[in-house]
């Protein structure tokens, strides 16, 4: 019985994922996706023109994973303020369980992309401005709705934020511990009660 073309693209890519994730672009090869995958060469080649095109849909369904995840816990909450302290949340649970083997996908591509794969450093540009402006977007509405005050700086808050949250995620990894996040989510917390009405 002949495979379903898009069930066995999107299987390719959801092993990919935590392959690419964990491993790295450099050090992840088609063989790994064939071993967990059970799917031959020829039938990847078949669906994605060479690596790169697998690593990159790979990387925007862990964008996609992750964004999914933190919409569901903003729309639990009402006001701006509670929706950046959810995130906040969300990101202390992240670093013990993260939805993605390896951590965030962001920040992982980033690392790697940074100078060597402009296919990639492409896509994480673009992921980072479309979560920063979320969090900008936030901040506005807040303001318009009276709950946060009228004279912050929405994209200077937004990029302090999101600069933040990613930076003690590298640490929190490096150190093997969420000590470094306990202290950042109290200092970022205080910045958020700090901007609210």
């Amino acid at each position: 019985m002949a495979r379903n073309p898009e069930l066995t693209k999107q299987l390719i890519i959801d092993k990919a994922l935590p392959i690419f994730n964990t491993k790295g672009y450099a050090a992840a090869s088609i063989s790994d996706i064939t071993a967990a995958t059970g799917i031959t060469k020829g039938a990847i080649y078949g669906n994605f023109k060479n690596k790169d095109e697998v690593a990159t849909a790979a990387f925007e369904l862990g964008v996609e994973i992750v964004t999914s995840e933190i919409r569901k816990r903003v729309k639990k909450v009402h006001t701006a303020p509670e929706k950046l302290k959810a995130i906040v949340e969300f990101y202390q649970e992240y670093i013990k369980k993260p939805p993605i083997p390896g951590g965030c996908p962001v920040l992982n591509s980033s690392i790697e992309a940074d100078d060597s794969l402009p296919f990639l450093r492409s896509r994480v540009i673009r992921s980072i401005a479309l979560l920063k402006d979320s969090i900008m977007k936030m901040v506005n509405r807040g303001i318009l709705e009276g709950q946060i005050k009228r004279d912050v700086d929405a994209e200077e808050f937004a990029n302090f934020f999101y600069s933040t949250i990613e930076g003690v995620i590298s640490l929190s990894r490096i150190e093997g511990d969420s000590r470094s996040f306990f202290f950042v989510k109290r200092f970022v917390n205080r910045q958020i009660d700090g901007i609210s009405t």
